[in-house]
């Protein structure tokens, strides 16, 4: 191999080599940086010391890397679930809350003797009648969260029927008799439950007692670290359905949203 040729090859091992190493350099700055590969945790902000009483106020959420948490690390989603009940450990401000820091099944549920205390000051528990359509087929578990929907002749000289969503992000206390995941094995089967519990304000509670007397609500299931609440929801009507413009964009917004799950829906096991 001549001169020119040897350097002609240092070159293009020069080149592959720098666009490998911007590969591998994108890969991890990716990994780090990608929503999918966090996850939303309960941690002190605060010492907490041994016997205190947790309050909401001694706690807040914050986004981690999923690979370097404990495995028993309690997600913002499942706040209720520990809201009154002392650790049996300090815990230093800034560390991630954990299962095994409270007493064989405090963290892992909620229990009869505790459901009052996951109530938070200023809010009320409410139950309501719910069947396998409007429970997402029973799959509705304690420290879930749902939106609340129903369908109302909305009043006028000709009324309209129309579907609105009235409250979003409601965390469910309860369903039937079952307060908490961490019930019993049989418990946990449970899905032909005929209520649920929820926690809300009482003017949320004087807005659901109202609604239920004149439509069937519908429980909508989100997930359990999406709080975040959608602002001006269109009402649904026979508009909706037969305009063909609305649809399509409603379509392409299904499509955005299918290519954040890649395509693929993870079965529960």
């Amino acid at each position: 191999m001549d001169k020119k040729k040897a350097m002609i090859f240092a070159v293009v091992l020069a080149v592959v080599g720098v666009i490998l190493i911007q590969l591998m350099v994108s890969g991890e700055k990716k990994k780090y940086t990608d929503e999918s590969m966090l996850t939303n945790v309960l941690i002190a902000k605060r010492n907490i010391a041994a016997g205190t009483a947790i309050d909401q106020n001694m706690l807040e959420g914050k986004k981690l890397y999923k690979n370097y948490l404990p495995k028993d690390a309690i997600r913002v989603s499942s706040l209720t679930q520990i809201i009154g009940n002392a650790p049996k450990v300090d815990i230093k401000k800034g560390d991630p809350i954990l299962t095994s820091f409270f007493k064989a099944g405090v963290a892992g549920g909620l229990t009869s003797s505790f459901l009052s205390s996951a109530i938070l000051p200023g809010e009320r528990a409410i139950t309501v009648r719910v069947d396998q359509e409007s429970s997402v087929a029973g799959l509705i578990r304690p420290g879930d969260y749902v939106d609340i929907m129903g369908t109302f002749d909305k009043p006028g000289r000709a009324p309209v029927r129309t579907t609105i969503t009235m409250l979003q992000a409601v965390p469910v206390l309860a369903i039937g008799s079952q307060v908490g995941v961490g019930a019993t094995r049989q418990e946990r089967a449970q899905k032909n439950y005929g209520s649920i519990t929820l926690s809300v304000t009482l003017e949320e509670a004087e807005l659901i007692e109202f609604a239920r007397r004149k439509a069937k609500l519908i429980f909508v299931l989100r997930n359990g670290e999406d709080q975040k609440t959608e602002e001006k929801i269109p009402e649904v009507n026979f508009g909706n359905i037969f305009g063909k413009a609305g649809l399509a964009a409603m379509q392409k917004r299904r499509d955005a949203m299918n290519k954040k799950r890649h395509g693929r829906i993870e079965i529960l096991k």
